[in-house]
């Protein structure tokens, strides 16, 4: 059975209830890595995307225990998190398209195939949770949902500016007109003023 990609508008409001530990977990996961004896020391990038994963890992777990909207699939040299048996995520290191890396296993490359039925979850829609970095490397730039079909990415959102999104005020109740006579007044001397009304 082919499924659609995945629907930004079905997918936001569900990863909104959680969206406060991601953005906590993975802030601190980089703040482990700078703080860490292997910051400058590790030559490999991807031995950094690891430590900070493993540190992403460790922290929601912890954090999304208790949430009976989610459950841990735990396998394959990953994790992945289903919330409401209608969203399942990843976590992951991104480019600045949003474009995570992976080794290209078959259940790498399943992921972001959509006609593909993962774990027996055929309604689930699955998308990354992917950090970026500035250009130095040396901040986290954004923390964005990303929907990929194949190699392309679909969709994307950051989970920063979903909370800093603002509403419209209301707009005050029009006040009633008043005729333009009970509101002008005529300039001049008030004689020419009772000469016109005689």
């Amino acid at each position: 059975m082919s499924m659609p990609i995945p629907s930004e508008v079905s997918v936001r409001p569900i990863l909104n209830e959680i969206r406060e530990p991601i953005i906590s977990a993975i802030r601190s996961a980089w703040d482990d890595w700078l703080s860490s004896d292997f910051n400058g020391v590790w030559r490999c990038k991807r031995s950094r995307a690891n430590f900070v994963w493993e540190q992403i890992i460790e922290r929601v777990n912890s954090d999304l225990l208790g949430h009976d909207a989610v459950h841990v699939i735990d396998g394959h040299e990953t994790m992945k998190f289903l919330v409401h048996d209608k969203v399942l995520f990843r976590f992951k290191k991104a480019d600045e398209t949003g474009r995570s890396s992976n080794v290209a296993t078959q259940l790498a490359l399943a992921f972001h195939d959509h006609d593909q039925d993962l774990f027996n979850l055929p309604e689930v829609q699955r998308v990354e949770i992917v950090y970026k970095l500035n250009q130095l490397e040396t901040q986290i730039a954004d923390i964005c949902v990303v929907a990929r079909d194949s190699n392309r990415v679909a969709w994307e959102y950051s989970l920063l500016d979903a909370g800093e999104a603002t509403m419209p005020l209301p707009l005050p109740d029009p006040k009633p007109v008043r005729p333009a006579a009970s509101i002008v007044k005529l300039k001049g001397r008030a004689s020419d003023r009772k000469k016109s009304t005689d």
